[in-house]
């Protein structure tokens, strides 16, 4: 199965292996050649000032494409150094919180180091893959293994207790719907490498067009909006009625897309007319039209 993983911005190794997640050690550890902290180094980033988000606020779900988001670390507190490892993440059930799947990126990864100043990001992405697809079907099929799905309706950012200074913050979010999760052999839930990057902002309006009986000019739709990256990273934001949408990316040129429910039932496409170029600490503005025949 071919996950949504991200790759690190940096000269990076990874050898990942493929579908199969942390069954036996869920949680990672950081890299064992990390380099010890000098007396000028800054104080590992403590839980307590590092607040998550996710963008989409509940993701976005299909049969077809799965669950995918992002999640974002703002340090809220003095210049830090966080624990630079991958984000463990666990699909949960019910109001208790039931665990279903648990999962990082699995591979040797060269780490580099991370200093993160007051009001600073850092952001990793996380998915669930889809199982019905046939790319899922055929790796299940040929590795003699099975899925036993369950179904998921939230997931949790998970610290991991085995270490003492872990920077990352436990936090529920809830799904847009409820999501199977793979509770055999090949694992579907997982997160990417954290990675460091300068922000901006991408704003907007989600618009219809055109359509039997319309005058001409704009309607705001409410739908989800989808900033793509050049190597494949997603980004985005949920939509409300009035059509206007803002959130934050990693510097660099994005193509924009989006779905309304008022447009084909969410089925169909709506597309953003030029690339958008998005810069340090700025606002790069550009609308998504549903073009209605």
């Amino acid at each position: 199965m071919s996950l949504p993983l991200r790759r690190p911005c940096t000269t990076v190794a990874v050898t990942v292996i493929v579908g199969v997640l942390l069954a036996v050690t869920p949680l990672t550890t950081p890299s064992l050649g990390a380099s010890p902290k000098s007396a000028t180094s800054p104080a590992t980033c403590r839980s307590s000032q590092l607040r998550v988000s996710m963008s989409p606020p509940r993701g976005t779900y299909s049969s077809s494409a799965g669950f995918r988001a992002t999640l974002w670390f703002k340090n809220i507190g003095a210049a830090c150094a966080p624990i630079v490892d991958n984000v463990p993440v666990q699909a949960v059930s019910g109001s208790t919180h039931r665990p279903v799947g648990i999962s990082s990126l699995s591979g040797t990864v060269a780490y580099p180091k991370l200093v993160l100043g007051h009001g600073g990001f850092v952001y990793a992405t996380v998915s669930i893959g889809s199982i019905s697809t046939a790319q899922f079907k055929a790796l299940v099929r040929v590795h003699g293994s099975s899925c036993s799905p369950k179904y998921a309706d939230g997931i949790e950012v998970l610290a991991n207790p085995r270490v003492a200074s872990d920077s990352w913050p436990s936090h529920y979010f809830a799904l847009p719907e409820r999501v199977p999760v793979c509770t055999k052999d090949y694992f579907n839930v997982s997160a990417g490498v954290i990675e460091k990057s300068p922000v901006g902002y991408i704003k907007g309006r989600l618009e219809a067009n055109g359509g039997p009986g319309q005058s001409s000019g704009y309607r705001p739709y409410p739908g989800t909006v989808w900033a793509t990256a050049k190597g494949g990273e997603l980004f985005g934001a949920t939509v409300l009625a009035s059509g206007y949408f803002e959130f934050r990316v990693p510097v660099g040129t994005y193509k924009l897309t989006g779905s309304s429910p008022l447009y084909g039932g969410g089925l169909y496409r709506c597309r953003g007319s030029i690339p958008m170029i998005v810069r340090t600490n700025a606002i790069a503005n550009g609308n998504v039209i549903c073009v209605e025949k």
